[in-house]
């Protein structure tokens, strides 16, 4: 049986990317790697381009008329949403890869260096957060882009909470990729099953210990509260300890450096990982 992730592969590959790029002649066969890793670089420069045009637009003064106004705003909204629609078609790639090692290594080594920058890192933090949610059959797997944007603060406010929980204690990397893994960004705050609250996932007694009477669903203060716990389990001399000590599984361990280590390569990593999932 065909497993979703190859299925999200040929319609990425029949639908096409920015380039020109065509379906594999088979409909029952993956496209091959040299296809995949064409479609990879068409998604990253599409995703280059709608990011620089963002920019560009942002960095304009501001029109003195309304109607100038309102067509400078639809502008910019068409250029985020260009950027995207392009990160969720690199993660459909990202995905498939994950999937199968096979298709990462053919992929890859057709790749060139600046376009496979934090790939491996990413990759591999996937394949161990699927093992520490026990995931043991990839083909169950299944890519859901579902959630809203506006659940979760937005992506420059996160990376201010970072720098400044993890000033001196622990690299913001390090939060970031917590916060991903633990609530998608405050998508999902729970209760977990264990019940667990917030953007940063604290059992109530740990809150209580470490919250320093602030409000568990906050970001501002979940973050802080991460920040001062990691530090205190070992961070930063020993954030594998640390890491541990804030979930006791060496894969979720991996996930954590994987996905820390992807964003420390190339921070977009950050706002790709952060659009993964949602929709719109």
């Amino acid at each position: 049986m065909r497993s979703p992730i190859l299925a999200a592969l040929l319609a990425v590959a029949a639908l096409g990317l920015p380039g020109g790029a065509q379906a594999a002649p088979d409909p029952d066969a993956p496209p091959p790697p040299s296809r995949l890793a064409l479609l990879m670089i068409d998604s990253q420069v599409a995703m280059a381009t709608a990011r620089a045009d963002a920019d560009q637009l942002r960095a304009q003064p501001a029109p003195s008329d309304v109607v100038g106004q309102l067509r400078l705003q639809m502008l910019i909204a068409d250029a985020d949403f260009r950027y995207r629609s392009s990160v969720r078609d690199e993660q459909v790639l990202i995905y498939g890869m994950a999937v199968d090692p096979a298709v990462e290594a053919g992929v890859l080594h057709r790749l060139p260096a600046d376009r496979a920058v934090g790939l491996e890192a990413a990759i591999g933090a996937l394949r161990s957060l699927w093992r520490s949610a026990g995931i043991d059959n990839l083909s169950e797997i299944k890519l859901r882009n579902n959630r809203s944007l506006v659940d979760s603060a937005p992506v420059d406010t996160l990376i201010g909470l970072y720098r400044a929980a993890g000033r001196n204690r622990v690299d913001w990397t390090y939060l970031a990729s917590i916060n991903f893994i633990e609530s998608d960004f405050g998508r999902v705050n729970g209760p977990s099953s264990a019940g667990a609250l917030g953007p940063m996932q604290f059992m109530p007694g740990t809150w209580q210990d470490y919250g320093a009477g602030g409000d568990v669903m906050s970001p501002n203060d979940s973050i802080q509260a991460a920040a001062v716990y990691l530090n205190r389990m070992g961070a930063p001399a020993n954030m594998d300890r640390a890491i541990f000590r804030y979930n006791n599984d060496y894969d979720y361990v991996a996930a954590v450096q994987g996905f820390a280590g992807a964003i420390r390569s190339d921070q977009t990593w950050f706002s790709r990982l952060y659009y993964w999932s949602t929709f719109g």
